[in-house]
């Protein structure tokens, strides 16, 4: 059976860290990397790994996830976040594929819970991710978020679920959306994204209106009752929001460029 190293990104949370460790413990080992957290989740950490390194985080306040792989001491590695635990059917199916993988990355099916219950719909399940993977065959760009992984190796998908504990209440994804939002659009920013007629009107209107409409009727989030609702709405508000926050970036540093 191949050895497995575990990588965890963390910072401030000291609430999720001892479940999502507790879930990978039988890991060969754990590699911990901390964006400087002012809270108990270094020292809870402490309990499961001594490999804990502190780093200035990247891209979308995380620390680097290159850095974390290059700390690993084995050929696999499985990638998992504070939030997230590894229920008992995936440990035991990675186990299997482990001793002998027939491909290099492995998606592994997430299964989000949103206030306590899972949200089927909304396009959130199944979110395949790619988590388990060989060495040099995954790479993270450090100002992208999850979607932005490139994968270079054969890729195959297992079947049982990562579970995925985002948001405990609204009130604690209001926090988060103010935090990503204002990051997303300090993204943008850097990238040079402009402010014109056309995109005012595709980015305040057009696609908040498609991102609702495709996640309640379309990816059917109207199964999921106000959970469902609450999240087809907001994924046409992060859309709305980045782009106030990047026009309001661009106002205040560059009143010299071209705009409306």
């Amino acid at each position: 059976m191949k050895k497995l190293s575990v990588i965890v990104i963390t910072r401030n949370e000291e609430k999720n860290i001892k479940r999502c460790l507790e879930s990978v413990k039988w890991a060969d080992e754990i590699v911990l990397v901390d964006s400087y957290s002012t809270d108990k989740t270094v020292e809870i950490a402490r309990g499961y790994t001594d490999k804990i390194y502190s780093t200035e985080p990247k891209g979308f306040a995380e620390p680097d996830r290159e850095f974390a792989v290059s700390r690993t001491s084995n050929e696999w590695v499985f990638l998992i976040d504070a939030d997230e635990m590894v229920s008992e059917e995936l440990r035991q199916e990675i186990a299997a594929v482990l001793e002998a993988p027939a491909f290099e990355v492995y998606m592994v099916p997430r299964k989000t819970f949103f206030s306590g219950k899972p949200v089927l719909g909304c396009g959130w399940y199944p979110s395949y991710i790619p988590r388990l993977f060989k060495k040099g065959k995954v790479f993270f760009p450090a100002h992208t978020h999850a979607n932005g992984d490139i994968l270079t190796g054969q890729v195959a998908r297992l079947k049982s679920d990562l579970l995925h504990y985002t948001y405990a209440s609204v009130g604690e994804w209001m926090d988060k959306f103010n935090r990503s939002t204002t990051l997303q659009a300090m993204e943008q920013y850097k990238d040079g994204k402009r402010i014109t007629v056309k995109n005012i009107f595709i980015e305040l209107f057009v696609r908040p209106l498609y991102f609702f409409t495709l996640k309640y009727f379309l990816l059917k989030g109207y199964r999921d009752g106000w959970r469902g609702f609450f999240v087809s709405v907001s994924s046409g508000l992060v859309v709305f929001f980045v782009f106030i926050k990047l026009w309001e970036i661009r106002e205040s540093k560059m009143e010299g460029d071209p705009a409306v």
